[in-house]
């Protein structure tokens, strides 16, 4: 990885919301950039940006960034005229193998978990929503076929992601629903029911680009019967998702 670019500024001659967002102004290693109206190679180029000059990202779009110059320009620059520019915390701006650091900028998922559920092979469709980077909430339909009884449940999530920068990045989860108990055979009379269920788990992302992702995930469900003692059950599953 090329080092760091170094920005060094006198706090008269930067703007305030420049020093607020200090880790985002980067120094422009091309030896001229275009600044376009808006996200296209098809929209008109109304500045330069040359080698030397600092800049402020906004926020990215694709393969688009939203940029401000020091003197008050704002436009759009593509990622492939960063080549060797680096943001503080040592990522590349310009263009990469996949591109999987902008999966950030993709708040909706859906995808799909197969696993199992103590013994039983089970399978969960989901969808998501991230508020932040850090903070995913969910909906899941899971359906288990075991020997002698199969479950649905039904449940809402929240997860926390510590470090969603990374790659690879852990998350824990909590959520509650409804499981449903059916029997699967007429031999052994297992009782239908309904009953609350909450859960606890956590597991690992791992981002193929910035729309792919692949999930292993552990969950511990404890339903919560009528009866004196509450059940519980193990949940092991791996999957992928789709951020768009």
């Amino acid at each position: 990885m090329m080092p760091l670019t170094v920005w060094a500024f006198d706090d008269e001659e930067q703007p305030a919301h420049w020093q607020k967002a200090s880790e985002r102004v980067v120094t422009v290693e091309a030896p001229y950039i275009d600044m376009r109206t808006f996200a296209g190679r098809g929209y008109p180029v109304f500045h330069v940006i040359e080698r030397g000059d600092q800049i402020l990202i906004h926020k990215s779009r694709s393969d688009w960034f939203k940029a401000e110059t020091l003197d008050g320009k704002i436009g759009w620059i593509a990622r492939n005229d960063l080549a060797n520019t680096y943001d503080s915390e040592g990522y590349a701006l310009g263009p990469s193998d996949d591109g999987w650091q902008d999966h950030t900028q993709y708040p909706y998922q859906l995808g799909l978990y197969a696993g199992v559920i103590e013994g039983a092979v089970g399978y969960t469709a989901f969808a998501a929503y991230n508020f932040t980077p850090s903070l995913l909430a969910d909906i899941r339909l899971t359906q288990a076929f075991g020997n002698f009884s199969n479950l649905k449940i039904a449940s809402l999530g929240m997860s926390h992601f510590p470090f969603p920068s990374w790659r690879i990045s852990p998350f824990f989860r909590i959520g509650s629903g409804v499981i449903q108990t059916d029997p699967s055979t007429i031999i052994v009379q297992s009782e239908d029911r309904d009953d609350p269920i909450v859960s606890v788990g956590g597991g690992w992302v791992y981002h193929l680009s910035s729309r792919f992702l692949v999930r292993l995930e552990y969950d511990k469900h404890i339903i919560l019967t009528t009866r004196n003692v509450n059940e519980e059950i193990e949940e092991w599953k791996a999957g992928f998702g789709v951020q768009f």
